[in-house]
């Protein structure tokens, strides 16, 4: 049996992540539901503490879009929102995140220039 490569795997987790995400019942994250939410946030105060409405927004994003803590809190702060946008998008459409590793050839002696 041939080894699974690299976007093999890629592509099965982001394919189990959507099935995640859909057998839940979550939402799906956009730019529109981020803006109105971090609009919400804005006009609750200018505290950025996890306290009160505000907590009640973060845990609603978490309910409804299936976020992290940190991702719903970031998001009513206006931080990295472009990052969980795209996360999300990605796992909505399947596609899959590679990661991009070096080989052992671009460390080899022979790809160093003789500085001497």
């Amino acid at each position: 049996m041939a080894k699974e490569s690299e976007e093999e795997k890629a592509q099965k987790r982001v394919n189990e992540l959507h099935k995640k995400h859909v057998e839940a019942g979550y939402q799906w994250l956009d730019a529109k539901v981020v803006e109105i939410y971090h609009k919400k946030a804005l006009s609750l105060s200018t505290s950025i503490n996890d306290v009160g409405a505000r907590r009640q927004l973060r845990i609603e994003l978490q309910q409804k879009y299936g976020l992290q803590e940190i991702e719903a809190v970031n998001i009513l702060n206006g931080y990295n929102v472009n990052d969980y946008i795209t996360k999300y998008y990605r796992i909505e459409h399947k596609i899959p995140t590679l990661r991009i590793r070096p080989s052992k050839d671009d460390f080899s002696d022979e790809n160093d220039d003789d500085w001497s």
